[in-house]
């Protein structure tokens, strides 16, 4: 199951204001499994799963950045897993979500 999501990329500092400009927003592909989202177990492993796909994208989204780059990435992953979540709208996701934030 795929599932698009809209992730607006903040600006962290008047520094990295520049950086921004070319990536305000992006769109990406979620993959995950819906089956697995009926188990604790498998809502962590899918969890885990859909929060790397997060981080690969955010880290390339905030590569050219110079000045608090790991800052914006970490903001970058933290809103992008909140819209995921959210989007997918599943109550153990969601509980692993709020547990691990």
């Amino acid at each position: 199951m795929k599932r698009i999501i809209l992730a607006a990329a903040l600006a962290t500092a008047t520094l990295c204001a520049p950086a921004y400009a070319a990536s305000d927003s992006f769109q990406m592909e979620i993959d995950y499994s819906g089956k697995n989202l009926s188990s604790r177990s498998g809502a962590e492993t899918e969890y885990d799963h859909i929060r790397k796909q997060v981080s690969e994208r955010c880290a390339t989204e905030h590569a050219d950045m110079r000045f608090a780059s790991a800052y914006a990435q970490n903001l970058c992953v933290r809103k992008t897993m909140d819209r995921a979540v959210g989007s997918i709208d599943n109550t153990l996701l969601t509980q692993v979500h709020a547990e691990r934030r």
